[in-house]
């Protein structure tokens, strides 16, 4: 399992956008990130930053006779 660290900027009038900052496999070390990013960007109101789980996705092969 992944943890993603996901930066939004926000904007008046467009669609917002993301972008992937930083990943980990560590819950704490996530929660650390983010806790970081969100520190560095505490002034500017129109950037956010949040932790998403990723999962990749079950993948089942089926094999041709």
């Amino acid at each position: 399992m992944t943890y993603l660290i996901i930066k939004e900027h926000i904007y008046d009038g467009l669609s917002n956008s993301y972008f992937v900052v930083n990943q980990t496999n560590n819950l704490d070390k996530a929660n650390d990130m983010l806790q970081g990013y969100n520190l560095i960007n505490k002034t500017n109101k129109d950037v956010l930053h949040s932790i998403i789980k990723y999962e990749s996705p079950l993948v089942l092969t089926k094999e041709v006779a």
